[in-house]
């Protein structure tokens, strides 16, 4: 698997946890309004909104872990990894 297949499936694996997480809120804000559901709807809004931070946090995560390779990688006065340091240092010792 390529990174960009993994970069796409992390984005809908983020799109849907945001989506969970918006029905899990409509469902518990249902049963709040409503008596007649019971406990089961906060189950199932809890549920929705677990599964939704589950799938949502890890891969925004991830995500800015590449954007900042990507920052460090195109702009030269970025330098966040010891790597980073040590070809900026390498740089300058050249000039």
């Amino acid at each position: 698997m390529t990174e960009k297949q993994q970069v796409r499936l992390l984005k809908g694996a983020m799109i849907l946890g945001i989506c969970l997480l918006v029905c899990g809120h409509i469902v518990l804000a249902i049963t709040f309004s409503n008596d007649a559901i019971g406990p089961r709807g906060f189950i199932l809004g809890a549920a929705f909104s677990a599964i939704g931070v589950v799938l949502s946090l890890p891969t925004k995560i991830y995500l800015t872990i590449l954007l900042m390779e990507h920052e460090e990688n195109t702009n030269p006065n970025m330098t966040r990894s010891a790597e980073a340091q040590q070809r900026a240092k390498d740089k300058e010792f050249q000039h």
